[in-house]
C-alpha cells in the first residue's frame, strides 16, 4: 500500500503527500508549483480557462492524452498519470507552438484570460488529429468546453483552421517519453490509501476484489469516479465543508472497470470508464447515442465523466438515462457476496435513491445494439445547445414489421422524481402504423395527459407536458421520412 500520490507534470516527476492529495489539480499547479498559467474562472468544469491536457493508460487502450478542466479534479484522481500545462507547449527555445503562433496571427486573444485553455483544447485536437487541417465544424465541437467574453470566436475558429499540419510538432511526443511511462507505471501499480487526521481518508484500489472489500468495510464511504459532478460539491462545499472529514473511495485504478467492448451484439461499459471512451465505441455501434453524448457535455467533462458516475447519480435529468431506459440496460451490482443484474428501470426506487445493498457496488452497465427492425432515438432539449442541464429529455425505441410498430420502449426525463418508462404509452404504440398521424397525435396528447412533472426554475409544469408530447410527435415525423425515403 502507498501512501503518496505519484504523477510527472510536462515531464518532471512529483509525489504528494498528506493534504496535498485533497487538492484540486488547479491550485496545486498555481499555488504548489507556480504554474500560473493555468486560470480558473468559473470553478465548475464549464469555462474550460483551466484546461491542461492528462494522459493515462487504459486497461485496454494505449496511452491517451485529453483536454481536462484542473478545476474539478484532484489529485488523488491524477496518480499514474501525465499532467501537460500551457507552459510546457512551446519550444525549448522559446519559439512558439505552431498553435499558439496561429493565436497570435489571428488575433486570437483578447483580454487573455481565457487563451491558455483554448491553446491547450486546441492543442489537444490537434494530437489526435496531427495530418490534416482543422475543419472548422469540427473544431468548434471540440472548443464547446471553452468560454471567450471577448472575441466572438471568430478569430480563435480563425486560428485553427490556419494551424499548418506540416509545421505541428507534438507536445506528448517531446515529454512523454518511453523511459517516463515506464517509470510512472512500475511506481503506481500498488494501491493508494492516504489519511490526514481531520481531513479524512482517500482509496485507490487497484482490484475489483479490493474494491468491494473497502466497499464492506466501510459502506458510509463515497465512490468517486470522474469527480465531475463531486467536484463542484466540493469546490462549493456542499460535500465536505472546510474542516469537515471524508472518506472517498475512487474506481478510476481499478483496470477491470476501464473498458467499454462490443461483443457479439451487446455493449458493456466498465464503472471506470470514461463517457469520451464510450462516444467512440459508439460511433459505429449505437450511432444514436455517440450522437447524444456529443452534446452531453464539453470535451474535458467527458474525458474524466463516467456513465456508470451519470447512473449512480440518478438525477431524472441525468442525460443518458432516458437513453439507457429505452435500450433496455442493465447494471451489474457486486459486492462480496455475489454480482447481480438489476433492470435499469428497477434501478431507482425515488429521488436519487437506488435499489442496491449498503456493500454494492454499481460496475458495469450493459444494452444491446439495436438491430436492423429496430429505430432507436435521444432527445435532450435544453435552452443552450452544448454545456447545459435538460429541461426534459426522451428516447424511443421500437421494434417495426410492414410499417406498424410491434414493440415500443418509451422513456423520459424531467417529468417526475426519476427518469420514467411509460408502459401505457408503450402498449398504445404497438400495432400502430408508422403513417397513421391520426393516431400518433392522439398517442403523444394521452402522454401528456399522464405526466404529473413540476415547475421549477427551467420552466412550467405546462410547458414540460406540452414538450413531452411533442417529443414524441416529432419521433414519429423522422420515422414517417425515413419511410418515405
Amino acid at each position: 500500500m502507498r501512501d503518496s500520490v505519484v504523477l510527472y507534470i510536462n515531464g518532471r516527476r512529483h509525489e504528494l503527500k498528506g493534504e496535498h492529495a485533497f487538492a484540486t489539480l488547479s491550485d496545486y499547479l498555481r499555488y504548489e508549483r507556480r504554474l500560473t498559467g493555468t486560470k480558473v474562472v468559473c470553478a465548475e468544469g464549464d469555462c474550460g480557462a483551466c484546461t491542461v491536457l492528462v494522459g493515462r493508460a487504459g486497461s485496454d487502450r494505449p496511452w491517451r492524452f485529453e483536454p481536462v478542466n484542473a478545476c474539478i479534479v484532484q489529485m488523488l484522481q491524477l496518480d499514474g498519470s501525465h499532467v501537460l500545462t500551457i507552459e510546457a507547449v512551446a519550444q525549448p527555445d522559446g519559439s512558439l507552438h505552431e498553435v499558439q503562433r496561429a493565436m497570435c496571427e489571428n488575433h486570437g486573444s483578447q483580454c487573455g484570460f481565457c487563451t491558455p485553455g483554448f491553446v491547450m483544447a486546441m492543442l489537444g485536437h490537434f494530437e489526435h488529429h496531427p495530418h490534416r487541417p482543422a475543419d472548422r465544424k469540427e473544431i468548434a465541437n471540440h472548443l464547446t468546453g471553452n468560454l471567450c467574453r471577448c472575441t466572438g470566436y471568430l478569430p480563435i475558429l480563425d486560428a485553427a483552421a490556419d494551424v499548418r499540419p506540416e509545421r505541428l510538432q507534438s507536445v506528448v511526443a517531446r515529454l512523454h517519453t518511453e523511459p517516463l511511462q515506464r517509470a510512472l507505471t512500475e511506481s503506481t501499480e500498488r494501491p493508494l490509501s492516504i489519511a490526514v487526521e481531520g481531513r479524512g481518508r482517500l482509496d485507490a484500489p487497484t482490484t475489483l476484489d479490493a474494491l468491494l472489500s473497502l466497499r464492506a468495510a466501510h459502506p458510509d464511504a463515497r465512490i468517486t469516479a470522474g469527480n465531475t459532478d463531486l467536484g463542484v460539491m466540493i469546490n462549493k462545499q456542499k460535500l465536505w465543508p472546510a474542516g469537515s472529514s471524508r472518506h472517498a473511495i475512487t474506481t478510476h485504478k481499478v483496470a477491470e472497470l476501464d473498458h467499454v467492448t462490443v461483443h457479439e451484439g451487446v455493449v458493456t461499459v466498465g464503472a471506470a470508464a470514461t463517457l469520451g471512451a464510450l462516444e467512440r465505441a459508439c460511433e459505429t455501434s449505437v450511432p444514436e447515442l455517440a450522437k447524444l453524448l456529443r452534446v452531453f457535455a464539453s470535451p474535458q467533462i467527458k474525458a474524466t465523466a463516467t456513465l456508470m458516475g451519470n447512473v449512480a447519480n440518478g438525477s431524472p435529468i441525468g442525460d443518458t438515462l432516458p437513453a439507457l431506459f429505452a435500450l433496455g440496460a442493465e447494471v451489474e451490482a457486486q459486492s462480496l457476496r455475489g454480482a447481480r443484474w438489476i433492470p435499469i428501470d428497477a434501478l431507482y426506487v425515488g429521488y436519487r435513491a437506488l435499489s442496491i445493498a449498503p456493500d454494492e457496488v454499481l460496475t458495469r452497465v450493459r444494452f444491446s445494439v439495436p438491430g436492423d427492425v429496430a429505430v432507436f432515438r435521444a432527445y435532450k432539449v435544453c435552452q443552450r445547445k452544448d454545456l447545459d442541464i435538460s429541461f426534459v429529455g426522451a428516447s424511443f425505441y421500437l421494434e417495426r414489421s410492414a410499417g406498424v410498430v410491434t414493440r415500443a420502449r418509451v422513456a423520459y426525463g424531467g417529468v417526475g422524481p426519476t427518469v420514467m418508462r411509460l408502459p401505457a404509452i408503450e402498449a398504445r404504440l404497438q400495432g400502430t402504423a408508422i403513417s397513421d398521424t391520426q393516431a400518433w397525435d392522439a398517442i403523444a396528447d394521452e402522454l401528456a395527459a399522464s405526466l404529473s412533472p413540476r415547475s421549477d426554475l427551467r420552466g412550467s409544469l405546462e410547458a414540460r407536458k406540452i414538450l413531452s408530447a411533442n417529443l414524441l410527435r416529432k419521433f414519429a415525423n423522422e420515422l414517417r421520412a425515413e419511410v418515405s425515403a
